[in-house]
């Protein structure tokens, strides 16, 4: 049996043609020369692109460097807007429900339980118009909410 060693890479490869290296070398040259006609643009779109990445990741290993000390206050910030949104969904839908268009009276408003372990401080407060602060056991301001007319 003699086979030939072009015979046995057709006999690998049945219907792929093979390329020459003349045209693979064509090839390889021609390369540089498609790159240099990137639209210089592209160019400065991937740089800063580039930059901002590496900064993205500066910052992710500095963030995930940093130990957890700040989970109380994280915690305390995420609890107090859930309280700040819960309420504002509150005064919202009486506005809604309500036939001369108004928010509920101190008397008629009842805080929802997202805020029972916080401070709910009314900067102001109409019919019309509403603006509030949430604070932790120390004052400290952890939201604030204002209706969309409360600059009206």
């Amino acid at each position: 049996m003699n086979v030939t060693r072009r015979g046995v890479l057709s006999a690998c490869r049945p219907g792929r043609a093979r390329l020459r290296p003349v045209k693979v070398l064509r090839l390889l040259l021609c390369l540089p020369l498609l790159s240099a006609c990137q639209d210089p643009q592209a160019r400065r779109d991937t740089a800063a692109l580039q930059a901002r990445v590496a900064t993205l990741e500066t910052q992710l290993r500095t963030m995930q460097a940093a130990p957890p000390s700040d989970a109380r206050t994280v915690t305390a910030s995420a609890a107090a807007q859930n309280c700040a949104n819960s309420l504002t969904r509150s005064l919202e839908t009486f506005r809604q429900n309500s036939l001369d268009d108004r928010y509920p009276t101190p008397a008629e408003l009842q805080l929802p339980t997202e805020c029972v372990d916080l401070h709910v401080n009314w900067v102001q407060r109409s019919n019309r118009a509403y603006t509030f602060t949430v604070a932790d056991e120390r004052n400290r301001e952890l939201a604030r909410q204002s209706s969309s007319s409360s600059g009206s």
